[in-house]
């Protein structure tokens, strides 16, 4: 065989592989495509969604203040004299919404699964600090304490960095079965604005989209794990 006949062989064979690789490569995006709809095939009837709608409203909502006094702004607190770090290790929490440490449990406790609300309440950095705790003062009066390694040098809640805000935030259900439902929040860049030419619905490209997970579990939906 000539080399001129051999160096064509081997072009055919290479143009071969990679249309063989560019069609396997077609069929697995047409497959994954596939099932992501495939997961979302289920139609619950018109009782059990507008259950899922009604109470994906609370959930998400719920999501929101717990992410808003756990990680992003935490609760006001009371600074010490000559602003010296608490005694006890711990900042008195000021809060016109939560007046005792039950008020939180009861928000995350009524949200989350039991796995994820003991994780939120009791190690939500994975540090072991349980952000929140029960205070009692002289009086036996039961308040909330912020773990002073919460708060920094400057006495602020030492929060997370996050570009994006929950105020218009649009989302969507999608239901797996009677008793899970996917949703998916779109939020908008913090330093958006709400003006009409915002929220005129257009695509800015910088929205963030995150997937919550709702379940129903003894007859109550919880959401599987704090999103944001």
């Amino acid at each position: 065989m000539s080399k001129k006949n051999t160096a064509a062989t081997i072009a055919t064979i290479i143009v071969a592989v990679l249309a063989i690789a560019t069609t396997l490569f077609l069929l697995y995006q047409t497959s994954q495509q596939q099932i992501q709809e495939n997961q979302y095939n289920y139609v619950p009837s018109d009782e059990v969604n507008e259950e899922m709608n009604m109470n994906a409203v609370t959930l998400i909502k719920n999501n929101c203040e717990v992410f808003r006094i756990y990680l992003q702004y935490g609760l006001p607190h009371q600074a010490e004299p000559y602003n010296n770090v608490p005694e006890d290790g711990y900042y008195t929490v000021k809060s016109e919404n939560y007046k005792t440490f039950s008020d939180i449990e009861t928000l995350v406790n009524s949200t989350f699964v039991e796995k994820e609300a003991k994780r939120i309440l009791t190690n939500i950095n994975g540090d072991d600090v349980a952000v929140y705790a029960e205070e009692t003062d002289d009086d036996g009066n039961k308040g909330i304490g912020l773990d002073a390694k919460m708060v920094d040098e400057n006495g602020r809640f030492k929060a997370i960095a996050y570009d994006y805000t929950w105020s218009n935030a649009k989302f969507t259900l999608h239901p797996k079965s009677n008793t899970e439902c996917d949703i998916t929040v779109e939020l908008n860049p913090a330093e958006e604005t709400s003006s009409a030419d915002t929220s005129s619905g257009s695509e800015s490209g910088n929205t963030k989209k995150i997937t919550a997970n709702m379940l129903k579990v003894n007859g109550q939906w919880r959401l599987q794990k704090l999103v944001y």
